[in-house]
């Protein structure tokens, strides 16, 4: 864990059907000639269409790795679909964890296809609405 900040609204309209949630994901990496480190900073935020946020969280987790010296797996695909595929479930968790802790039902993040994301002309940014 690098960063975690949740804030949110005294008062939620979550039952309201213009309630949305929007998620942002960014995947960066530094690599030195031992380790890499893959940074997953997650944007999350909540409310009414059209209206204020009333539900914001931003979380950045870090995975560090050991890098072999050969390997049948490019270091390229592991840093833009591995790392991030096992850095996210601990982001998930944590960003469940936070808003049970706010007494509010957890937010559970749907799953992200990393591969997906990693494909030419996608970059590493995904952007949810649920």
């Amino acid at each position: 864990m690098l960063e975690s900040n949740f804030v949110r609204d005294w008062i939620l309209n979550l039952d309201n059907p213009k309630f949305k949630n929007n998620v942002d994901i960014k995947v960066n990496s530094q690599r030195n000639e031992e380790h890499l480190s893959v940074i997953i900073d997650l944007s999350y935020s909540a409310g009414l269409e059209g209206g204020k946020t009333e539900m914001k969280a931003d979380i950045k987790m870090v995975g560090v790795f050991t890098v072999p010296e050969q390997s049948e797996l490019p270091v390229e695909t592991f840093t833009n679909v591995n790392a991030p595929a096992i850095i996210f479930p601990f982001l998930r968790e944590h960003l469940a964890s936070l808003s049970m802790k706010a007494a509010i039902n957890p937010i559970m993040l749907q799953p992200v296809n990393f591969v997906k994301g990693s494909e030419p002309n996608k970059g590493t940014s995904n952007t949810v609405s649920e």
